[in-house]
């Protein structure tokens, strides 16, 4: 199933045999870099993983989704529109996004993230959406400037870590 496709992504839910190239993302020490500790071990992944898929289930239309190539059906990365911190009672909702290093430098951020903007606001009805990267992640930076995203301000999110947040209003 797709959930909305790109000029070079398909966008569909995340699947169990997804796990072998997610954790070679999440355990991935540059990968994740700007986001969280990296996993060094496979089982606290795969409860990770878990718990995305537990989130899906209870939040139809959100959660984390797999970004593949249209040309070839290569997987690139994944993506969020969910609750921040998958948090369900929360009033926020974020986008954010993951690409292998292979596709770095491509775009493709900056072209999917526009469409699951939108895809974001259609399923929640929400007025706003939140982005966080960190303040050295300079290319994150660039990608939400581009698709509209404004700076508001700094706050402790991923482990505590402090994040500047981005904010992006529904102008629709």
């Amino acid at each position: 199933m797709i959930i909305f496709e790109t000029k070079r992504l398909l966008l569909r839910p995340l699947a169990d045999s997804d796990f072998p190239e997610v954790y070679r993302l999440i355990s991935d020490p540059e990968t994740m870099r700007y986001i969280r500790t990296a996993f060094t071990e496979e089982q606290p992944a795969r409860e990770r993983v878990a718990m995305w898929n537990e989130y899906g289930q209870k939040c139809p239309g959100l959660g984390v989704f797999v970004a593949d190539l249209k040309e070839t059906g290569a997987f690139a990365g994944y993506c969020v529109a969910r609750h921040v911190d998958f948090d369900p009672t929360s009033t926020e909702f974020e986008i954010g996004y993951t690409f292998a290093p292979e596709y770095w430098g491509q775009g493709l951020a900056s072209e999917l993230v526009p469409p699951l903007c939108q895809y974001c606001f259609e399923q929640t009805g929400t007025s706003s959406i939140v982005a966080f990267t960190d303040p050295a992640n300079a290319a994150s930076q660039r990608v939400l400037i581009k698709c509209g995203f404004q700076l508001t301000g700094t706050r402790a999110v991923y482990e505590g870590i402090s994040n500047e947040y981005w904010l992006e209003k529904n102008t629709q």
